[in-house]
């Protein structure tokens, strides 16, 4: 039998995976707000992307039409959102369903385990630069994505999963250490926002100021060394990966919560930063960059919530 899949936005991110799965025959439905599947009834997915454009006529349900479990559950939202995200998908989980997040951070595997149970929820990230357009239309740009995920407990087996999440525009990793690629990419996300929210530049105008390679490796060293202290140690081409990447003096490249912020728009800061700063503290790491950042992003949120 073919396994269901739903997922949990249709955005930038789970939009891309979602269509892509769809295109090429998988049992793909997403779970849409009103507004969004009013959006997709008129215009269709929309993706365009170096890898082939695609429009198609989406397989859509809003919280309150599900009728039945689904085997695979891709959990797509910003995760300031996950909280609606998990009342709404609720009546989608069964006791064989499994749920692969693609939130930033760790923070929403916990959450999820304690309203889900441990048994359904895996550990997931993913690799894509994409962005959706005030019409709707999903644009990826840069390298073939990636969308990788694992077991978290005994029984969970990722690459039966693999076989169901497999699809030409994207590649599929079943990974046997998830936690250290979630730790990887958090390292590498909690730098670059801290290095784009704290100096309003991006990668390249920050590293062609004099002191500015200084004050990003200082960053990667704070967020490396929280991770090795939860156990994670980040290997040295992983570190010379992030450092290589975010010392290009010609890069454009910023991060999505920086770009939020120069919008006014929500941004993950708990759970990008907040939540780092606080796994520091419980090992007795001092960071006195992450700890800049994390009060810069709550005096930003402090300000947006008044207005």
């Amino acid at each position: 039998m073919t396994p269901k899949i739903l997922v949990v936005g249709a955005g930038a991110v789970g939009g891309y995976f979602g269509a892509r799965l769809a295109a090429s025959g998988h049992d793909v439905t997403f779970l849409v707000r009103p507004r969004r599947q009013a959006q997709l009834s008129a215009t269709g997915l929309c993706l365009a992307s170096p890898l082939g454009d695609a429009t198609l006529t989406p397989c859509m349900v809003t919280a309150d039409r599900i009728a039945q479990p689904y085997d695979i559950i891709i959990l797509s939202v910003k995760a300031y959102s996950l909280a609606a995200a998990m009342v709404d998908m609720a009546p989608a989980i069964g006791p064989q369903t499994r749920i692969i997040p693609l939130l930033n951070g760790m923070q929403h595997l916990d959450v999820l385990a304690s309203r889900f149970g441990r048994e359904a929820v895996m550990g997931g990230t993913c690799f894509i630069v994409s962005s959706l357009d005030a019409e709707g239309r999903i644009h990826q740009v840069g390298v073939t994505p990636r969308l990788v995920f694992g077991p978290l407990v005994a029984g969970q087996d990722a690459t039966a999963i693999a076989d169901a999440l497999r699809a030409p525009g994207f590649d599929t990793v079943p990974s046997p250490h998830i936690l250290q690629d979630m730790w990887n990419k958090w390292s590498l996300l909690a730098s670059l926002g801290t290095l784009c929210c704290l100096m309003r530049a991006s990668v390249g105008e920050v590293a062609r100021l004099p002191g500015g390679t200084d004050f990003v490796h200082a960053t990667i060293k704070e967020c490396t060394t929280i991770a090795a202290a939860a156990g994670y140690p980040l290997a040295a081409d992983t570190v010379n990966g992030i450092v290589k990447r975010l010392t290009q003096p010609d890069s454009t490249l910023t991060s999505s919560m920086f770009r939020d912020l120069s919008q006014g728009a929500p941004v993950e800061a708990q759970q990008i930063i907040g939540d780092l700063v606080a796994r520091a503290r419980a090992h007795g790491v001092a960071t006195p960059i992450l700890d800049l950042t994390d009060l810069n992003l709550r005096a930003y949120e402090l300000r947006r919530n008044e207005k």
